[in-house]
């Protein structure tokens, strides 16, 4: 398997063996803060193809403070905090502002050609590195890293070894051997556990039925509180429908009262119809019988008085 591998801190002698596993490499870069032809003839004699950057390295770009002590290959753009505990004879000589190159302006110089093996011998770095790293797509295929941390947090800002570790476990690194030759400053070499990508899948398709399940479990509840409004809309006009038959039973009854009391005061009109056309009749019978009367009466008159 090919390798591509991106050293970034000062050279140490002590790491340069460690690497030999990668001297065929088919890339092999070296940012370092400074130059040194020694160490870099021995670098070529593990990587014939290797090359350098001469690069002082910082969080973020811009000229920035770079703290130099008296021991060089604890330069870094951080200032020191527990370093001057591990080492009490530690002097800073010079902490002026220099043209520093962020950790995101190198990583994306690479995204051409990401590394599959990382090693990051400058500490203050090694978090900074690391959450760029998490951001980059193409920095996936990462399958080692090599981190120099400190028994204690050397720099200020930088979180502990274990802190460090952990965050790797989380990124699917395990941790293979740790190299504390020097207990200070001791070298974590890890390795990304073979199956992480299919974890890495397995975890985006859990995600994706969780979402999936959250909008199913959404629309259920709306469904149910629709239901429950539909059931109480549903009871209400149950209630409804139930007191217009009520009131329609009402109304019935008292439209059966009221017809029964029409009947009665139709057949009573009737029959007070039928009385005055009886009176009528008997009136006009007597006024018959009256006039016949009074007729008659004229008629015995007048002979009466013509008899006389």
């Amino acid at each position: 398997m090919s390798h591509h591998l991106l050293y970034i801190g000062p050279l140490r002698p002590e790491t340069l063996p460690l690497l030999e596993p990668f001297h065929s490499a088919e890339q092999a870069l070296f940012v370092t803060p400074t130059a040194n032809s020694e160490q870099w003839e021995e670098v070529r004699a593990i990587f014939p193809q290797a090359t350098q950057q001469v690069n002082k390295v910082a969080e973020a770009n811009g000229e920035h403070p770079y703290y130099e002590f008296n021991l060089p290959e604890f330069n870094a753009s951080q200032p020191a905090s527990g370093l001057y505990t591990l080492y009490p004879g530690l002097e800073l000589i010079e902490s002026s502002p220099q043209p520093l190159v962020g950790v995101e302006a190198l990583l994306n110089e690479q995204q051409a050609r990401p590394p599959s093996v990382l090693v990051i011998e400058q500490p203050e770095l090694v978090w900074p590195l690391l959450q760029a790293l998490a951001s980059l797509p193409s920095y996936q295929q990462l399958s080692q890293l090599w981190l120099r941390v400190g028994a204690v947090p050397l720099y200020q800002g930088m979180p502990t070894a274990e802190e460090i570790l952990n965050w790797c476990q989380e990124q699917g690194f395990e941790l293979h051997v740790t190299h504390d030759e020097d207990p200070d400053l001791p070298l974590l070499q890890l390795s990304r556990h073979p199956f992480y990508e299919r974890w890495q899948e397995q975890a985006r398709r859990a995600a994706k039925l969780a979402k999936q399940l959250k909008v199913a479990q959404a629309t259920i509840e709306t469904s149910q509180a629709e239901h429950q409004t539909l059931s109480a809309q549903h009871e209400q006009l149950k209630q409804s429908y139930e007191a217009l038959q009520a009131q329609q039973a009402e109304q019935t009854a008292q439209l059966t009262v009221l017809q029964e009391k029409l009947a009665q005061q139709q057949a009573l009109q009737t029959a007070v119809e039928q009385l005055h056309k009886d009176i009528n009749k008997k009136f006009e019978e007597q006024h018959g019988f009256i006039k016949e009367a009074a007729n008659a009466l004229g008629q015995h008159i007048t002979r009466r008085t013509v008899d006389q």
